[in-house]
């Protein structure tokens, strides 16, 4: 919508000056004409047709600016309906694959045809795999929930170096699970920023997850806070799985393709698209840069 408004804004601009210069040439037409005709009556008819060329001129530009403003909305209108088709489609197609787990192996257990031995692995794949549906259904909702023109966020003064420990700390199990070595370069003196805390958390969170399962386990992860200019920038870096050149510039998009090379290293499909929206609604900026220590590093700017 951002893109749309700016568009939107770009016309009416570009417009507003044709329809300036061209008034401005056809009044300064019709005053000279004025000049060379002596007789009142001559003038007064001039001064109409002027008038007349005047309207023209404003109903011209009025209706090429409805024009090039439909075919904006309408372009913008496509594009969005082609995303919720896709993030609806491959939501269903995620969501298949652990509902198909669920129903045979409930059919299993009401049928009786599972050995005693072996119900509480069933009952445990079962929970395991209601636990991954739910969690796809949970992350279509926080998606679709920040692209929603009528969110907003409920911005506070809050410390963002004490929010990102504490997103470690919510993590901190799976960190060790994965036994990833944590190089820590945090500030103790509070950084003050205004964000809605609990979607910045979300956005830590997201990262820290990432970083933990989409990286062979032993990976290290450098996480740090500096500030420059009164910008703050938060740095997470491993030297885990490499990213190709040109799979960066989708890595934000919710599901931007079906190569599972991709899906892989996205899990859901949705957990940096997530991160892209809040950072985006709060103004602030992320980039995967390069770097010559680790392999790849995202920097937050806000």
């Amino acid at each position: 919508m951002k893109q749309l408004r700016n568009a939107i804004l770009r016309s009416f601009i570009l417009y507003f000056l044709g329809l300036s210069v061209v008034g401005g040439l056809i009044e300064e037409f019709f005053s000279q004409l004025q000049i060379l005709v002596f007789e009142s009556e001559y003038q007064t008819l001039i001064m109409i047709i002027g008038g007349v060329f005047q309207l023209i001129a404003i109903f011209g530009f009025s209706y090429l600016f409805y024009r090039s403003l439909d075919k904006k909305i309408a372009k913008q209108s496509q594009k969005i309906a082609k995303q919720q088709n896709t993030l609806f489609a491959n939501i269903a197609h995620d969501l298949k694959t652990p509902l198909t787990s669920i129903s045979g192996f409930s059919k299993a257990l009401s049928e009786d045809i599972v050995e005693p031995e072996e119900r509480a692995e069933v009952s445990s794949i079962i929970y395991q795999k209601s636990l991954t549906a739910n969690e796809l259904l949970d992350l279509m909702f926080q998606y679709t929930k920040l692209n929603s023109t009528e969110y907003s966020l409920k911005r506070q003064e809050y410390a963002v170096n004490y929010l990102l420990k504490e997103a470690i700390a919510d993590n901190y199990d799976l960190i060790e699970q994965q036994q990833i070595e944590l190089l820590l370069d945090l500030p103790e003196e509070p950084i003050i920023k205004s964000i809605d805390k609990v979607e910045m958390r979300r956005v830590f969170n997201n990262l820290l997850i990432n970083a933990c399962k989409h990286n062979p386990p032993k990976s290290k992860l450098a996480i740090s806070i500096t500030e420059n200019n009164n910008q703050t920038e938060v740095v997470l870096a491993d030297n885990g799985t490499a990213i190709p050149l040109k799979d960066r510039e989708k890595l934000f998009r919710p599901f931007v393709s079906e190569n599972e090379t991709e899906r892989n290293f996205q899990g859901s499909g949705l957990g940096l698209a997530i991160v892209k929206a809040i950072i985006d609604k709060h103004g602030f900026t992320i980039e995967l840069l390069d770097d010559e220590v680790y392999t790849k590093k995202f920097v937050l700017t806000l």
